[in-house]
């Protein structure tokens, strides 16, 4: 009897274990194919790889060399390429050479000079970044041989020429893809300079931008670029080198001394590209004290240093988006404080921590008499619930906003806020109910003869140059057309942690990311008739390096401060613009826009 019980108790322990395994196993085998099929997901990488130089090959040694090569960035995700070369740091910044623009390093190039490091004897490490906001970093490296500079070596050469390997850009009002690239073989180079301020102060900083094209107005990429600065007097002289960016362009600045004479300031290029002629040309501008750098001289040319103390102020106001909570920010709120201004405005990402107390702190004193104004950005955006405990209702109450989205008229000025945080909680696309508002509010605004000018800010930019964050496509092709039908004379975003300002822009329908120059003049500009569009995401957040400059933008750099803008009322509509930099106390940038009053 005890054998019996025995074998009876294993075959019910036998019997409950196989009813056990099937109950789990249609469960196990569902988790398993959904892990499966998840998989690919969770191991999905993006990548890059150099396809020129390859390793073994060799380099002459203090030749330029071409290192091209290709990714799995689109325009959609958003990466960047960057080169190293032996180890040598920083990380310098490739172009990108994708078919679809500025943001997309498919392919992309990058032009190793002298200005970075070289080539040097035997063996050279040469390694590619990818970077991108959504996945983890990618390298790529290969080997060349470095080999002395001998007259019979030579580098192999560039995949395309010149003129295939690089963009097409708006430099003028010309919109260049109407130009035909077929049966043109003249080889001669087309040079401009132009100075960013005309007159300048001694003591300011001067920016000249050389455009370097070929007969055909196409840009002339990694073009030779020498030249002198011959000062008033002729009693100094300062030479510079460079090469120009895929835009044709290359950009010096430097600070014009303090002590030295009054008068014209000469500035001589001499530009040359492999396969070109090499073009000489000469420009200048005049330096002048400090006092004198305010007249008005729109007949020199149009550009214009600007006084900020302007009498007859109309209204002011300072603006500046992406606040951190640290002692850059409260530095940029003093200095925005200090200007005591009629109006103060923060256009997004008001706190980059979850509790916006801080933000709240900071901006206490600029906070009263409904004298700030924000904007909402991608952080503030967490939810569209006012009842909620989200970041969103916490500014939404403590600013008593009836909506996200507003506008206001102060003095002669219309106001429109725009809400382009997050478009799932707050959607601005057309059809919905921020698209309906800004439309009747900009018919209003436009048909009320009370209102000199429209300012329109908000978060997302519709234009940048090649950054962290691109362009919103759907902004711009919504939004930009509107602006111009209705008459906006500005448009001020953030998101991008820098600072950028445009030409006046016209949007182009056919290619709504190469919008035409209305006016290329610097810094003055006069009844233009579209609107300038500025990114200051610079109130103390981290800033962001640039990937190069689009042709669209006039100035560009990472500083933190805020935009100050004053308008004036008398025998002109005059609005002027003028970057504070809080690093340095200095005016980094300043523009003007003149209007009659019959306008």
């Amino acid at each position: 009897m005890s054998g019996e019980a025995t074998l009876s108790f294993r075959v019910t322990i036998s019997f409950l274990s196989l009813v056990i395994l099937l109950m789990f196993t249609p469960n196990q085998l569902i988790f398993a194919q959904s892990s499966a099929q998840q998989l690919p997901l969770l191991t999905q990488k993006e990548s890059i790889k150099i396809l020129s130089p390859v390793t073994t090959q060799n380099a002459t040694v203090g030749k330029d060399l071409i290192i091209s090569g290709q990714s799995s960035d689109d325009v959609v995700k958003n990466c960047s390429v960057s080169v190293i070369v032996n180890d040598i740091r920083p990380y310098q910044n490739a172009f990108a050479r994708g078919t679809e623009g500025m943001d997309d390093f498919s392919r992309w190039e990058f032009a190793l000079s002298n200005n970075y490091t070289h080539v040097i004897e035997g063996m050279n490490k040469i390694t590619a970044k990818l970077l991108c906001e959504s996945a983890p970093t990618r390298w790529y490296s290969v080997f060349v041989n470095g080999i002395p500079n001998l007259s019979n070596v030579q580098i192999a050469p560039p995949q395309s020429s010149p003129i295939q390997s690089v963009e097409r850009s708006n430099v003028s009002e010309t919109n260049l893809s109407n130009i035909e690239e077929s049966g043109n073989n003249d080889t001669s180079l087309l040079v401009s300079i132009l100075a960013q301020k005309n007159p300048i102060a001694r003591g300011d900083i001067q920016n000249t931008t050389i455009t370097v094209t070929d007969s055909a107005k196409r840009p002339i990429t990694n073009a030779e670029i020498n030249g002198k600065l011959i000062y008033p007097g002729n009693n100094f002289e300062k030479e510079f080198a460079g090469k120009t960016d895929y835009n044709g362009k290359f950009i010096y600045s430097w600070t014009i001394g303090k002590k030295g004479d009054v008068g014209p300031l000469t500035v001589e290029v001499d530009a040359s590209s492999q396969g070109y002629q090499s073009s000489f040309i000469t420009s200048s501008f005049d330096v002048v004290d400090s006092s004198e750098s305010s007249k008005d001289n729109s007949a020199l040319g149009g550009n214009m240093d600007l006084d900020l103390h302007i009498p007859n102020s109309e209204l002011d106001f300072v603006v500046a988006g992406d606040y951190g909570c640290d002692s850059k920010t409260r530095q940029t709120i003093k200095d925005m404080e200090d200007q005591d201004t009629d109006l103060a405005f923060a256009l997004g990402d008001l706190s980059e921590v979850k509790n916006p107390n801080c933000f709240f702190d900071i901006v206490s004193k600029l906070d009263n008499k409904d004298k700030f104004k924000i904007a909402l950005g991608e952080s503030d955006t967490d939810s569209n619930d006012v009842r909620s405990s989200s970041r969103f209702s916490d500014f939404v109450r403590h600013f008593d906003l009836e909506s996200p989205f507003y506008s206001f008229d102060y003095k002669n000025v219309h106001f429109l806020a725009m809400s382009t945080g997050k478009g799932a909680y707050i959607p601005y696309a057309p059809g919905s109910t921020q698209y309906k508002f800004i439309i009747d509010d900009l018919n209003k605004a436009a048909n009320n003869t009370n209102v000199d000018w429209i300012i329109v800010y908000g978060y997302r930019p519709l234009y940048t140059s090649p950054t962290i964050h691109p362009s919103t496509e759907i902004l711009r092709e919504t939004y930009a057309p509107l602006f111009e039908k209705y008459g906006v004379d500005l448009v001020i975003t953030s998101h991008n942690h820098n600072y950028q300002r445009s030409y006046p822009l016209v949007y182009n329908v056919e290619h709504s990311k190469q919008p035409i120059i209305k006016d290329v003049n610097a810094s003055y500009y006069s009844m233009p008739g579209v609107p300038i569009y500025v990114v200051v995401g610079t109130a103390g957040n981290n800033l962001y390096d640039f990937r190069g400059q689009a042709p669209f933008m006039v100035t560009q750099f990472r500083e933190t401060g805020f935009l100050h803008v004053n308008i004036t009322k008398a025998e002109q509509n005059v609005l002027t613009g003028t970057f504070h930099n809080v690093g340095t106390g200095n005016y980094d940038d300043r523009f003007m826009i003149v209007k009659s009053k019959s306008e």
